[in-house]
């Protein structure tokens, strides 16, 4: 009852607040991240390996879905599948896996060896079977143009269709289309990529955030009665 105004990170978390009887209203302010240098970007031409392939970011456990993603590149021989992370069910996982050398785990990454694998990847692949109040991993793989394939849950398809930078699946049947798509038509991959990098900018980069967030934050100050908050935030845009 202290609170003065409670934020979500999605209209889907702000949804599951309601239905889960939350009783106060949220305002909903997306995460967001700093933009990268784009000559950084455009001067990168150096390949994390020489055969295509997508990528999975995460931690291993079996809330993260790979599950069912794994066994798809039993019989998916055009391409790879680079797991980046580490986790309890990592040894679960690589028992999926078998000896197929198209699935490789490559552990803990970088940050910037990252940047490089997600810049690379035809798509990155977000399976989780679980609900999340955002994705972050769907905007961070965005901020270097890659597009995505999520598992339709929670707020993936909201992320995915406010940028028209991915492509959502429900099935192994379904994720091997989208592979399918963007892997077999480069153009139409080329134009998601440029969705996603502009999606990007357009609603989850610091420029288009904090402006949203000072507004919840002047609003509250004026709604509260706190002149010297809203004056200051008034001033300072």
């Amino acid at each position: 009852q202290h609170v003065d105004t409670f934020i979500a990170m999605s209209e889907f978390s702000r949804k599951k607040h309601r239905e889960f009887g939350f009783p106060r209203d949220m305002e909903v302010v997306n995460y967001f991240l700093p933009d990268i240098e784009q000559d950084t970007v455009a001067g990168d031409n150096k390949l994390p390996q020489e055969r295509p392939y997508f990528l999975f970011v995460g931690r291993l456990e079996k809330i993260k879905g790979l599950d069912d993603v794994i066994p798809v590149f039993s019989n998916y021989d055009q391409a790879d599948l680079l797991i980046a992370g580490d986790g309890e069910y990592t040894g679960t996982l690589k028992t999926i896996a078998g000896d197929n050398p198209r699935v490789k785990f490559l552990g803990r990454i970088a940050p910037e060896e990252l940047d490089r694998l997600d810049r690379h990847a035809i798509a990155l692949i977000v399976p989780s079977v679980c609900y999340e109040t955002f994705g972050i991993i769907l905007i961070e793989s965005f901020r270097q143009g890659t597009p995505v394939i999520a598992r339709r849950i929670g707020p993936f398809p909201e992320i995915v269709a406010r940028s028209e930078g991915g492509l959502l699946f429900d099935s192994p049947e379904d994720l091997v289309d989208a592979m399918q798509q963007l892997q077999a038509d480069p153009a139409f991959r080329d134009r998601m990529a440029a969705k996603a990098r502009s999606g990007f900018l357009k609603n989850w980069s610091e420029d288009a955030v904090i402006p949203r967030l000072l507004e919840v934050v002047h609003n509250t100050a004026t709604r509260t009665g706190r002149t010297d908050i809203a004056g200051k935030i008034e001033a300072a845009v």
